[in-house]
């Protein structure tokens, strides 16, 4: 049987806070003889694009056009960010720069095991002036769907995510949101919201632990932001699709867990993508789910190609729900052969 290849062909802008994963590798044979705390012999060092950067990287991975909505500081480390989320093929819009310093997340990581993390951050939200140029960008940048990838950090405000949201709805072009419960204001009317289940928790304000209450969160959730969907994802426990017509939950495809730094980016990557390709809710899940079960067997901060997705064993459950599709949701797929 001949497998096909429907690679989603359209264009992302990402808006959020992007930030640098820096990762440092090594060994650790002793304890320091001044604290109970282990020596850890540097082998090497690597720094990736996170946060909204890491969305748009995953974006670009899968044969997406993106283009990211940022600031970043105006330093060293934010002339690094820039060239590092052009290496993975996505472009940054600007570039903005602001005083704060670029937000770097530290990890050391010790035969496999991170052992401490370290944050370097000033988060402050955008002063009028800087959300002014982000808005005039957003309404200059043509896409065929738009992501708000919100980390608090200082990039998504109240403003930001209003514009964001009316020039989607203007547009008809879908406004996917991965959420900060602290902002829950923000987002009202967009399309759809991937909140993962601590998130969820915080936004309906009580624990979530069978599926029977997470797939009514899901369902209230959808309700209380005026969404066409809600997509809870629940690590292990694969994630819930929440829509009009009901919910629906999907198991989760991984094999083997590695490490979960980032998986919720490649959520919202894959779904952006699937979306503004005109796939249905179904099929944008299921491909969500295969992707994340691929970066989670990865280390660190990573992203998934589209030939990883459709060289996967999981690939099929994908195809199963595009052939359910209505003829009209398959109009923008690419389709060749494979």
């Amino acid at each position: 049987m001949q497998r096909r290849n429907l690679a989603p062909s359209c264009t992302v802008a990402i808006v959020g806070d992007g930030m640098v994963d820096h990762y440092i590798w090594g060994k650790a044979t002793r304890l320091s003889p001044e604290a109970p705390v282990p020596v850890v012999a540097v082998e090497g060092e690597e720094f990736r694009p996170g946060g909204a950067a890491n969305v748009a990287a995953n974006v670009s991975a899968m044969g997406g056009v993106a283009k990211l909505l940022t600031f970043a500081g105006d330093d060293a480390l934010g002339r690094e960010f820039l060239k590092l989320v052009e290496a993975r093929g996505a472009s940054v819009i600007g570039p903005f720069l602001r005083k704060n310093p670029t937000t770097r997340k530290t990890r050391i990581v010790v035969q496999n095991q991170q052992v401490v993390r370290v944050d370097w951050e000033k988060a402050y939200p955008l002063a009028p002036e800087e959300e002014e140029l982000i808005i005039a960008a957003l309404e200059a940048t043509e896409a065929d769907v738009f992501v708000l990838s919100d980390y608090a950090k200082g990039v998504v405000t109240s403003n930001v995510a209003r514009c964001c949201i009316e020039i989607g709805r203007k547009r008809g072009v879908p406004v996917v949101v991965d959420p900060k419960p602290q902002h829950r204001n923000f987002y009202r009317g967009a399309t759809v919201m991937t909140p993962n289940r601590s998130e969820a928790e915080a936004l309906v304000g009580s624990e979530l632990a069978v599926i029977g209450d997470q797939a009514a969160a899901a369902m209230k959730l959808r309700e209380m932001f005026e969404l066409e969907a809600l997509i809870m994802t629940l690590g292990e426990d694969g994630m819930i699709l929440a829509t009009s017509s009901g919910w629906h939950h999907f198991l989760a495809r991984s094999r083997e867990v590695f490490d979960v730094s980032g998986a919720g980016d490649t959520v919202v990557a894959a779904v952006a993508l699937s979306l503004g390709s005109g796939w249905g809710w179904e099929a944008s899940c299921e491909l969500a789910t295969v992707a994340a079960g691929l970066v989670v067997q990865k280390r660190g901060t990573s992203v998934v190609s589209w030939d990883e997705i459709t060289g996967s064993s999981d690939w099929p459950f994908v195809e199963l729900h595009l052939d359910r599709m209505k003829p009209k949701e398959t109009r923008a797929l690419r389709t060749s052969g494979k």
